[in-house]
């Protein structure tokens, strides 16, 4: 929480200006890493880049930018600049950004320098920088990747779709490596207790770096690499027991700290008007009760994109219900079928829609340890409208999508079911919600009853990715110049989308 405040503080006193670590040396040194480092050292740190866990981290990376997505509001107004109302400062806007180039290659240069740029060590870092680098240009846009070098930081951005394809070919080689090693020598765990995803075990690790690429081919309409992930031989994570969970270990769960420790954390109106209006069973997992006036011992969420209330008057609302000790889903069964059925919808792979986005809800329950009872077969619950709010105001949400799935339905309300479905299933992940959200409409979010944006964003619509950061402006200045005018498809500003958004 600290940290939080000095960026705010140095971004309204200054107006964003660049601190003294923005350049080459901040990305290659790693903030934990002692002097003397080998892979099993600097990895974990990397990882952690996947997503966030340290306390400060998560909550500017999840928490702030994770409105967007509508599973978290915030309760703090932070002096006013905050992303739910398109007005971040820049040390805030760019701090994702510096974060993860900061953690990613920070360690990516010393694994490079040890192992010489090969094995099992260099997959899984190349691994780690795919799964992490996707995260930062799903937010931003076209970011450097292909060209950057240890001492080469401020090099030419890639284009956007190559970009993808480069992420998933990274995926791609680092799981048939990993496999091949699991298959060599099932008993290994060279990460060991430092990987507190999986433990070292490679196998699992194959299975996510297919997901993950699966994640992107779906995103991006690439056909012809969801058909060659599908058939890897490693897997996709495919039951719970392949899930990606990442352990706090000695931190306590970020979500945690924010809401019942810092009070300033509250799970969004959107998914809890859903859920409600679908009697989701998942709830009493997902969120605690409500004490706010008028709705105590309800589930009830905060809307988001207000400019002024107070934190102590936004307490009541309902909080996400995670102990100190809960794991955080980076990457789970349900995700996948999810991404199955959207495929076979759209006729890339053979195989059922309908059995693949059933199955996606079950493994979700499952996950959750909650029984789906006749969840699946609900042909008349509608997500619901936020109502009763005299504090934060309503909103009539107009969609009418179901649960149960009708063959006679079209093909575009059978992809809201899949898009609502995965969304509520992936919670909390709110910045691949966001990505989900810009990339289909799905779901209907709330529009910011206060945009602060001075006409850049369309209320409507919403932020659509992030402006670039301060020190890519002013230290790799040719490159960001021309990366916006010809790569990112519009100005530098939240209202640009990316090349694989809805664009109505």
């Amino acid at each position: 929480m600290k940290k939080i405040i000095k960026y705010s503080l140095l971004s309204l006193m200054a107006g964003g200006i660049v601190a003294c670590t923005g350049n080459f040396e901040e990305y290659n040194s790693d903030r934990y890493a002692p002097a003397n480092i080998t892979p099993d050292i600097v990895l974990p740190t990397m990882i952690n880049a996947i997503l966030y866990t340290q306390q400060n981290d998560a909550q500017m990376v999840e928490g702030m930018i994770g409105q967007l997505g509508g599973h978290f509001s915030q309760t703090n107004r932070w002096g006013g600049q905050n992303f739910d109302t398109y007005n971040q400062s820049e040390g805030w806007n760019q701090e994702f950004y510096k974060l993860t180039f900061r953690d990613i290659y920070g360690n990516y240069f010393k694994v490079q320098q040890y192992t010489d740029n090969a094995g099992h060590w260099m997959a899984m870092a190349n691994l780690v920088r795919a799964a992490a680098m996707a995260r930062v240009s799903d937010t931003y846009g076209p970011i450097p990747y292909s060209q950057v070098k240890n001492g080469m930081m401020y090099v030419p951005y890639d284009d956007h779709r190559e970009f993808y394809k480069t992420i998933i070919a990274d995926l791609e080689a680092a799981a048939t490596t990993l496999y091949s090693y699991s298959q060599e020598l099932p008993d290994s765990r060279p990460l060991g207790s430092g990987d507190l995803i999986y433990g070292g075990d490679y196998a699992l690790w194959a299975r996510f770096a297919n997901s993950m690429a699966l994640r992107v081919a779906v995103r991006t309409a690439d056909e012809a690499a969801v058909q060659a992930i599908v058939a890897h031989p490693a897997g996709l994570i495919e039951s719970n027991a392949h899930n990606a969970m990442k352990d706090p270990g000695a931190e306590s769960n970020p979500y945690y700290l924010h809401s019942a420790s810092w009070g300033e954390l509250r799970v969004n109106a959107a998914i809890v008007d859903y859920m409600n209006g679908y009697n989701d069973p998942r709830r009493s997992a997902y969120f605690t009760l409500a004490s706010i006036s008028g709705h105590n011992r309800q589930y009830y969420g905060m809307p988001s994109g207000h400019a002024s209330y107070t934190m102590s008057t936004a307490q009541g609302y309902s909080m996400p219900n995670f102990t100190a000790t809960s794991k955080q889903p980076v990457f789970t069964a349900a995700e996948t079928q999810f991404l199955l059925a959207e495929a076979a919808l759209r006729g890339w792979i053979a195989g059922d829609a309908k059995t693949f986005y059933e199955r996606g809800i079950e493994l979700s329950m499952e996950q959750w340890g909650v029984s789906a009872g006749s969840y699946i077969t609900d042909a008349t619950s509608t997500p619901s409208s936020h109502t009763g709010d005299t504090f934060l105001g309503n909103y009539s949400r107009q969609t009418t999508v179901k649960i149960a799935w009708n063959a006679e339905s079209t093909t575009e309300k059978h992809l809201e079911q899949i898009i609502t479905q995965k969304w509520i299933a992936i919670y909390p992940n709110p910045i691949e919600g966001w990505a989900e959200y810009r990339r289909t409409g799905y779901p209907e979010l709330a529009p910011a009853v206060d945009n602060l944006s001075d006409g850049v964003v369309s209320s409507a619509r919403g932020a659509r990715r992030l402006f670039y950061p301060l020190d890519e402006r002013d230290y790799n200045t040719t490159n960001y110049q021309q990366a916006v005018s010809n790569l990112l498809g519009g100005p530098d500003t939240q209202a640009t989308d990316l090349f694989w958004a809805k664009k109505n």
